[in-house]
């Protein structure tokens, strides 16, 4: 036996592809001041290991993340599951210098680094689950109702599934398939066949960037989807479920994965133009970037530089001498031109800080003396 998946090409999975290598080649021919590069792949490193922890239902915040990888010491569940990831992430790095091909034991070396518990010796490759107790069904249980979501196949497969799905990856005629679509074949099969106990979800998609990576697919490491998948987790869900029976035996086993690839596609799209407008924010000259602003959106510039390094609707009203119900809309297009961004939280926005594409701009370059 040997795997192979089934799936169809579309008008919007080519569309898709050809958009990827668009963005690709914009970012890799962008000039970067020299501490940018750094600081990208930084920001996506915190990004990546806050939202795939996320998913699973992690809840520390990206502030608490990024100073939880900062520590020596971690004090609780959660922060041992962001410094793990974290760990990983590196691991991994470290692996595609090394050119470390994808096998059995790449993968069960990763997962033991996502699946570390508390203090003590550390295994070096997890094993494979087994057998459960008597009576004991092994499934991924939905927590609101407590009913099985997914049946993987008996743990006896297991083995034969990863052997085919890794002989697969490193065929000769996979090495054809465009890297993005054999990624997100690889990441569905691995957390359908789910190899271990716990910790599949991660592994699955720290391994489809590791392929990603592989191939020269990570944007120079500045790439992270996993906000993408956060921010819309029944699409998520749906799309690796495509609707198909419970019971890996009832479909799962061979199904069309055309749904789950156009979703992995689309949601690297999107981290992908988030990319090339990071990197061209950085190599947009102060005339370029307020060519287009009116007098309005440069005092407002002006008041961020010069008094305020966080905005509040009070405060912008004042300077302006208008009412707070105009500032409201005025912040709505400043938000929508990028000119803002929030300060502080998400839902009840309080305050507001000079968006990323104009962080940079001087009072000079506003046509004012300081």
């Amino acid at each position: 036996m040997s795997y192979n998946p089934r799936f169809q090409y579309n008008h919007k999975i080519i569309t898709l592809l050809n958009g990827l290598e668009y963005c690709r080649g914009v970012v890799e021919s962008v000039v970067l001041p020299l501490d940018i590069p750094e600081k990208l792949k930084y920001e996506a490193k915190v990004k990546a290991t806050h939202y795939s922890t996320a998913i699973e239902g992690n809840p520390l915040t990206m502030q608490q993340v990024e100073e939880t990888v900062q520590k020596k010491l971690v004090k609780n569940k959660g922060e041992q599951e962001v410094r793990n990831y974290w760990d990983a992430l590196n691991f991994l790095s470290k692996a595609k210098s090394r050119n470390i091909p994808v096998s059995e034991d790449f993968i069960r070396k990763l997962h033991a680094i996502i699946e570390v518990r508390g203090p003590g010796r550390r295994g070096g490759k997890s094993d494979y689950r087994g057998a459960m107790p008597p009576g004991v069904l092994f499934a991924v249980w939905d927590r609101d109702t407590g009913r099985p979501d997914y049946i993987p196949p008996y743990h006896e497969e297991v083995p034969i599934l990863m052997s085919e799905l890794v002989n697969w990856v490193n065929s000769r005629e996979v090495k054809e398939l465009p890297v993005p679509v054999k990624a997100a074949i690889f990441a569905y099969q691995l957390v359908t066949i789910h190899p271990f106990t716990d910790g599949n979800g991660r592994t699955a998609r720290a391994m489809a960037n590791y392929i990603l990576m592989q191939n020269g697919y990570d944007l120079r490491g500045f790439y992270s989807v996993e906000e993408h998948y956060a921010a819309d987790l029944d699409s998520y869900y749906k799309s690796i479920q495509m609707g198909l029976p419970v019971n890996y035996y009832d479909g799962r086993n061979d199904p069309d994965l055309s749904p789950w690839i156009l979703f992995f596609l689309d949601s690297m799209y999107k981290a992908y133009n988030d990319v090339v407008r990071a990197t061209r924010s950085y190599t947009e000259s102060a005339k370029v970037k307020l060519a287009g602003l009116g007098e309005k959106d440069k005092r407002l510039l002006l008041l961020a530089l010069r008094f305020e390094k966080h905005l509040n609707p009070v405060t912008i009203a004042s300077w302006f001498e208008v009412s707070p119900k105009t500032v409201h809309s005025w912040i709505k297009d400043w938000l929508r031109l990028g000119l803002l961004e929030p300060a502080t939280g998400s839902v009840r926005i309080r305050s507001y800080k000079i968006g990323e594409r104009y962080k940079d701009v001087t009072i000079e370059d506003l046509g004012f003396e300081k």
